[in-house]
């Protein structure tokens, strides 16, 4: 175990990390390419971390501090991220056709996205281990929080993006003092953190064409979502939760924070967990037995936070792990779904409005029933969106 060098302490639950696909265990340290047997291998896995030990909320505590004897870091610096607000929409769920349908607003988060609940416990890692520098690849929304959190916590931060991302999350980053490096393609910025690991920089985000997924770290944050949902909701949990996904990290992290909490004895069932993406790739790979590996061909343009061509295995693993499913948005524009949600008072990013479409097609193909609650996470708001939507008005 690495010794603590700037005032993080681990938290002594913490024994040891462990490979989500092939097992094997790891001392605690920093794997910017996953287990490195499966590397080896040509596989693509994420590891995890294994507590022991019996964990409680701290009821008197605020914010994620809540949750400190269950995370990497109980006393990670803090811009107000966290217990973001639950909603019960009676009128949406009728429009839909559902008994239920509930929102947890992660856009209500400090820079306006879930990526606050990743980014203390990655700077917390980076400051623990001695780096001076953070960086993450970046379409948006990873690059404003990091840059904030990294502002916060007195680390430089570099983040790496395409040159065609929006200005209102370039302004974001440059506004916390981050260096922005622009690239031609998302391959170029996975080889410029490549070249430049070597120069002390510690990665918040995937390193490889292939993903296997963000900083093991930062993916624990994302617990505190189900930690919240279990205390919003008085253990009354809904059927099922929809997560907008594009390498799953706030997936598994939910998927993470619910097995913690049935492992301790607060539920009893765990919430199937639903991907929503901009086109099949997990679906595929539920239904048909795709290789995770593979590059699946579609569209993302206009859902450029849950974009991209590829899956990973962590996200396999939590969808199976809650009988859950992956869905896509077949037959409503992106438009549309900003605009579907948005007369329920919901201004969201695409990548988050996606839900809307996701649950109608659910319904339709049996993997949700009339008589069932949702949830869904929404990550982000519509505010960061260039999308021109057209009305009647």
């Amino acid at each position: 175990m690495m010794e603590n060098r700037n005032g993080h302490p681990l938290n002594p639950r913490i024994k040891r990390m462990k490979c989500l696909k092939c097992g094997k265990e790891y001392p605690v340290g920093d794997y910017f390419y996953g287990c490195p047997a499966c590397f080896k291998e040509g596989e693509n896995a994420s590891l995890t971390f294994v507590y022991e030990g019996d964990a409680m909320i701290q009821v008197k505590e605020k914010g994620m501090k809540r949750y400190g004897q269950f995370l990497p870091y109980s006393d990670t610096v803090t811009l107000g991220e966290g217990q973001t607000p639950l909603l019960h929409l009676a009128a949406l769920a009728e429009e839909l056709g559902i008994a239920g349908f509930y929102t947890k607003n992660e856009f209500q988060n400090p820079t306006g996205s879930h990526k606050d609940r990743m980014n203390p416990f990655i700077t917390a890692r980076a400051k623990e281990a001695g780096y001076k520098t953070v960086t993450c690849a970046s379409s948006g929304n990873e690059a404003a929080s990091l840059a904030a959190y990294a502002a916060a916590e007195g680390l430089r931060c570099v983040n790496v993006s395409t040159e065609d991302i929006p200005f209102v999350w370039k302004n974001a980053s440059d506004a916390s003092g981050a260096k922005m490096v622009l690239t031609k393609t998302s391959a170029d910025r996975l080889s410029y953190q490549r070249e430049h690991m070597n120069e002390g920089w510690y990665c918040a985000t995937n390193l490889l064409d292939i993903p296997t997924g963000s900083s093991p770290f930062g993916i624990q944050g994302y617990k505190t979502l189900a930690f919240e949902l279990y205390e919003q909701m008085e253990g009354a949990l809904p059927d099922c939760v929809l997560i907008p996904t594009c390498r799953g990290d706030l997936l598994y992290g939910v998927y993470e924070g619910f097995h913690d909490l049935l492992l301790q004895g607060l539920i009893s069932r765990m919430p199937r967990l639903a991907a929503c993406e901009p086109f099949p790739r997990l679906e595929l790979i539920l239904r048909q037995g795709r290789d995770h590996r593979e590059k699946f061909a579609g569209d993302s343009s206009k859902m450029d936070s849950i974009g991209g061509g590829t899956a990973t295995w962590q996200s396999v693993y939590a969808l199976k792990g809650t009988d859950g499913f992956a869905i896509s948005p077949v037959g409503m524009e992106a438009e549309e779904a900003m605009l579907a949600m948005g007369r329920h008072g919901l201004f969201l990013e695409s990548s988050s409005a996606v839900v809307y479409p996701c649950v109608k097609r659910a319904l339709e193909l049996g993997y949700l029933r009339p008589e069932q609650t949702v949830l869904a996470v929404l990550t982000s708001n519509g505010y960061k969106s260039e999308l021109r939507l057209k009305t009647d008005q």
